[in-house]
């Protein structure tokens, strides 16, 4: 006998049906906790409603009226998808709502447009980013040309890897596995077969799109913030991602090494000025991954570079985990200027521009070092990498308190 679902009904209030319907897009589109919290809370007060809101990464609580009259919907979500466009479109929806320039029924159709619209950009573009990203990134690492092409290679193909995958449920949930075999076994065969190419350099470097760093970010901050539930949720899932990319190199190069001899190679880093090149590179390529609109580019490179700039100088004066805090900083600065003067959601510049500095790499070094029983240097990557998180988390909290975005997104 077949199971008969029943249909879900509408809630009787359209301001309801609406904060429902945007509690479930801005959660889709990677808004941390405080910050959706707080936006669905303005969004409430301005529709005349009482509401209390607890989110964590994989469920929204609402409840509306008073204490003793409450009606309380939980939302099962699946959020991390980045579209900073939609999430622009979404911040200014809400505005014109608060402005009354939109029915509120109109705004919850008008949400259902915005998240069933195609993505900004195609297929092949996204793939391109990837490559681009990870061969840019290899010059951060100190590789040489040659583990450029080889980690943009790697990088194509796991941005292949990614479409494919992304087809069912139960592939999604090992791609992160299978895309770190594929680039420690890509990697390792490469540095068999091409001279000059360092297998330790072209594997994390065409990793970084796997690395969960921006979610360990996102971790620290929402701890930071009090929203302690879905901030150590969010640090479970960040710590099980960087395990299973270690699981996935570990297997990868030990398939590599069952078929060729892979050398240890030094790398043979490249001019300083390429650095430079790099970052506007990676920068750009950025803004396709996270589907920025193109008019938010600009600010993207520019907040890339200040970021850049701030992480370098700090380093100079307060050591490498110390140093990333003033390029927080600078960065926080830089991206309230953005959503004060343009009226978007600091969220289009910050996630993007967080790419040179967020610790997924340490994160992947620390656990993978603990794979291969290195215990005092994967205590002492992991540590870093916390210490380089908090450090991120403190420059962007002090900008704030320094100069407030007026945005609560």
């Amino acid at each position: 006998m077949a199971d008969v679902v029943a249909p879900t009904p509408e809630p009787a209030d359209p301001g309801v049906a609406f904060v429902l319907a945007l509690a479930r897009a801005l959660h889709r589109y990677g808004t941390p906790a405080h910050q959706l919290e707080d936006a669905l809370a303005v969004i409430a007060s301005h529709l005349g409603l009482r509401a209390q809101f607890f989110s964590t990464p994989t469920t929204i609580l609402i409840s509306f009226g008073d204490p003793s009259e409450l009606r309380t919907a939980m939302l099962r979500v699946e959020g991390g998808e980045l579209d900073m466009n939609k999430l622009a479109q979404l911040d200014a929806l809400g505005d014109d709502v608060i402005a009354r320039r939109i029915d509120v029924a109109d705004a919850t159709a008008r949400i259902d447009d915005i998240v069933g619209a195609r993505p900004r950009y195609g297929r092949a573009a996204a793939v391109l980013a990837h490559g681009l990203t990870t061969a840019a990134v290899v010059v951060f690492f100190h590789g040489g040309v040659a583990d450029a092409g080889v980690a943009g290679a790697i990088g194509l193909g796991i941005g292949l890897l990614s479409l494919w995958m992304q087809r069912s449920t139960a592939q999604t949930r090992v791609f992160e596995l299978v895309g770190a075999f594929l680039a420690a076994f890509v990697g390792g065969l490469a540095a068999a077969w091409i001279d000059g190419v360092s297998s330790s350099v072209v594997t994390i470097a065409g990793l970084l799109v796997l690395l969960p760093g921006m979610t360990l970010t996102v971790a620290m901050t929402e701890l930071a913030t009090r929203n302690l539930i879905s901030g150590t949720a969010r640090l479970t899932a960040a710590i099980i991602v960087l395990l299973e990319l270690a699981l996935g190199v570990a297997v990868g190069d030990r398939a590599a090494r069952a078929l060729v001899d892979v050398p240890a190679i030094a790398p043979v880093p490249l001019p300083a000025w390429s650095e430079w090149i790099a970052v506007v590179t990676s920068a750009l390529a950025m803004v396709v991954l996270v589907r920025a609109a193109p008019r938010a580019a600009p600010w993207i490179v520019l907040a890339t570079v200040t970021g850049f700039v701030g992480t370098r100088t700090g380093t100079a004066l307060l050591g490498p985990e110390l140093g990333v805090l003033v390029g927080a900083f600078a960065l926080g600065v830089l991206v309230n200027v953005y959503a004060r003067l343009m009226r978007r959601p600091a969220q289009v510049v910050l996630v993007p521009a967080t790419l040179l500095l967020v610790p997924g790499s340490l994160g992947f070094r620390g656990m993978s070092s603990l794979l291969h029983r290195n215990t005092l240097t994967g205590v002492e990557s992991t540590f870093a990498m916390f210490m380089v998180a908090t450090a991120i988390v403190a420059g962007l909290l002090i900008a704030n308190a320094t100069l407030s975005p007026r945005r609560v997104l």
